[in-house]
C-alpha cells in the first residue's frame, strides 16, 4: 500500500511541476488553468476535493487529496472565469514537499523576499499564448528549499490573501 501512494505521490508531483517548455512553469495547477469557467473549475474541484466555503466575493477555499498540496483557494472574475490558483502546501509528515527549482528554472525567476528572515519568494512571468492570458507564476515560502504557496494569477488579477502557515 505504501508502495502505491509512493508511486502515486510522485506522478502527482510530476505533473504538477513538470514544465512547459525549459524553465517556464506549467500554466495549471491540478488541472485547474485561469481562464476556465466557474462550471469547469468546480467540475475539476470536485473531482480531487471537497469544498469548504465562501470566503469573499468570487473566492472560494477547497480541500484537496493531493499529496502535496492540502488546499486550493480560487479567485473568480465578474465574469466567472478562473482569475488566480493558489495551493497551499501540506505541512504533515506524509506529504511530498515541492522545491522551488521543480516549479521553474530559479535563474529565470524574480527574486524577492528577505532569506536573512526566512522569507523566499520566486516570481515568473508568463507571456499571454492563444487561449492563455498573460500570468505571473508564483512559489513563496519560509524554507529555503520548499514552497508554502504556489499561485497562478492572470495579470491584473486581485492578489490572493497570504496564507495561513
Amino acid at each position: 500500500m505504501k508502495k502505491i501512494f509512493a508511486a502515486t505521490a510522485l506522478l502527482a508531483l510530476n505533473m504538477l511541476v513538470s514544465h512547459a517548455s525549459a524553465g517556464e512553469p506549467r500554466r495549471d495547477i491540478l488541472g485547474l488553468h485561469l481562464e476556465m469557467t466557474k462550471e469547469e473549475a468546480t467540475k475539476r474541484l470536485n473531482e480531487i476535493g471537497t469544498f469548504e466555503r465562501d470566503e469573499r466575493k468570487q473566492q472560494a477555499i477547497w480541500q484537496v487529496r493531493d499529496p502535496s498540496f492540502s488546499h486550493l483557494i480560487i479567485g473568480m472574475s465578474k465574469e466567472g472565469k478562473l482569475r488566480y490558483i493558489t495551493a497551499i502546501a501540506r505541512a504533515d509528515s506524509e506529504a511530498t514537499r515541492v522545491p522551488y527549482r521543480s516549479i521553474g528554472e530559479l535563474k529565470e525567476a524574480q527574486q524577492a523576499g528577505d532569506p536573512a528572515i526566512k522569507n523566499f519568494r520566486y516570481e515568473w512571468s508568463l507571456p499571454a499564448r492563444k487561449d492563455q492570458p498573460e500570468a505571473v507564476a508564483q512559489a513563496l515560502g519560509r524554507d529555503p528549499e520548499f514552497l508554502s504557496t504556489y499561485s497562478l494569477k492572470r495579470v491584473g488579477a486581485i492578489e490572493p490573501p497570504a496564507s495561513e502557515e
